[in-house]
């Protein structure tokens, strides 16, 4: 099954399940790599951001969901890499930023795992630090949702923030951590306005 045959019938159920409204679409890069970094709530996080926007986007998944044989084909059909969560995966990591030399789309949630109270979660480095290093445009996105059936989902699109000026650069953990809470409090800037 091909990539857009997928995404049709995924999106069918799921605007069938939910009312889904990009607001900020403009934002999206049209050309060239970007790395779009939201808040992460629920499993259909990505799943809601992929159907959404024109461009294909990448994210990682926790490697143990490849496991599963006609799921694990369904994820690689949807440009999913596999991590090893709990270490250091470097080849996940060189995956990524393959993608972003060829000019594609990657997500990230910068959290790294699932947490309902966005304000108050706390970033990590990762999405930091392969944004940094390969000097992409960082884009900042809200997702609003209960994910209740029949239930409204809004996803925020905030214009991009720019981390060329970093690209080969070596930077700190301090450094990093600062890209990644800087990168996080603009989504917390779009929950607080949106209320």
């Amino acid at each position: 099954m091909g990539y857009k045959i997928l995404k049709a019938l995924v999106s069918g159920v799921c605007h069938i399940l939910f009312r889904i409204k990009v607001v900020g679409n403009e934002n999206l890069p049209q050309d060239g790599s970007c790395m779009i970094c939201a808040n992460h709530i629920s499993n259909w996080d990505p799943v809601i951001l992929i159907i959404s926007f024109k461009r294909k986007v990448h994210f990682l998944a926790k490697s143990e969901l490849f496991k599963f044989k006609p799921l694990a084909a369904i994820l690689k059909c949807a440009g999913v890499i596999p991590l090893k969560r709990g270490t250091a995966d470097v080849g996940a990591i060189k995956s990524a930023m393959e993608l972003i030399k060829k000019d594609k789309v990657l997500g990230m949630f910068p959290t790294g795992t699932r947490n309902k109270d966005v304000a108050t979660a706390k970033p990590k480095s990762g999405a930091a630090l392969i944004a940094s290093r390969m000097g992409t445009k960082v884009v900042p996105v809200y997702i609003k949702a209960t994910y209740k059936p029949f239930s409204k989902i809004t996803i925020y699109v905030d214009k991009p923030v720019d981390l060329s000026k970093y690209k080969g650069v070596k930077l700190t953990g301090e450094e990093l951590d600062g890209i990644s809470e800087n990168i996080y409090s603009k989504i917390v800037d779009m929950l607080k306005k949106q209320g």
